[in-house]
């Protein structure tokens, strides 16, 4: 999966540069969506949709690798129920279920991430009048996890060099080296980047009680209101049906 810290980089190419409030109304819009999805059709309808939404953003090929493994877990959900016996049907099927139902929020919460800087975040909480308690811990785990997913290309580079492969074939290859040069490496790394960006975070003053401000002005425009009335509809229809 391609960093999403390159994602965003390549995103200011896109043709959409939505407002961060419009993005968190898309997010809480899909998460309804996917609790009265009326069936998988709706659900394929969502994903090309977030699809679109991500190749407007200029999210390229994040959304596209992204979209392919949803895929692949339709079609794992299709052929499990088909041709798998009813102990593996309940089991398999159900994993599988439960992962392609969380994979479009999931897939349109690395979007919002790749398009949106912690700045431009945080100024449009403030307008939001929303608590400092909730604005803090949002901001810092919006850096977060491309920082944590920077680490993973760098220990994924390292394993390459020592001949050992990150994928599912080569955990079942050589299990323990595979946990010794991933999982060890990455607590280590997440604890460090944790304690980074509280540090940061506060030269920064993130702490500061007056009103931020934000170089890029922010506000609504059409490409918002059609973009979160394009959900709105779709979340209408699940209402509907």
């Amino acid at each position: 999966m391609e960093s999403i810290l390159v994602a965003r980089e390549r995103s200011r190419q896109g043709l959409l540069r939505l407002d961060p409030r419009t993005k968190l109304s898309i997010l809480f819009t899909s998460n309804i969506m996917v609790l009265l999805s009326p069936g998988l059709p709706y659900e394929i309808l969502m994903a090309a949709l977030i699809l679109l939404l991500g190749l407007l953003c200029g999210v390229y090929r994040y959304s596209i690798k992204m979209t392919i493994v949803y895929f692949f877990l339709v079609a794992g959900q299709i052929l499990g129920t088909l041709y798998f016996d009813d102990v593996l049907r309940v089991f398999l099927v159900t994993f599988v279920v439960f992962l392609r139902k969380i994979f479009p929020c999931a897939m349109l919460g690395g979007i919002l991430i790749a398009t949106t800087r912690v700045n431009e975040f945080m100024a449009a909480m403030h307008k939001l009048r929303m608590p400092r308690s909730i604005v803090i811990p949002l901001a810092v785990t919006l850096r977060y996890f491309p920082g944590v997913i920077e680490e993973w290309r760098h220990i994924r580079d390292s394993m390459n060099l020592r001949g050992l492969s990150t994928s599912f074939w080569g955990f079942l290859k050589s299990p323990i080296k595979t946990a010794e040069y991933v999982y060890v490496p990455m607590l280590f790394s997440a604890a460090k980047i944790a304690d980074e960006l509280s540090a940061a975070a506060v030269t920064r003053g993130i702490d500061n009680p007056k009103i931020r401000t934000c170089v890029q002005q922010l506000g609504f425009t059409a490409a918002d209101g059609l973009c979160a009335g394009c959900f709105m509809v779709l979340l209408m229809s699940a209402l509907w049906n």
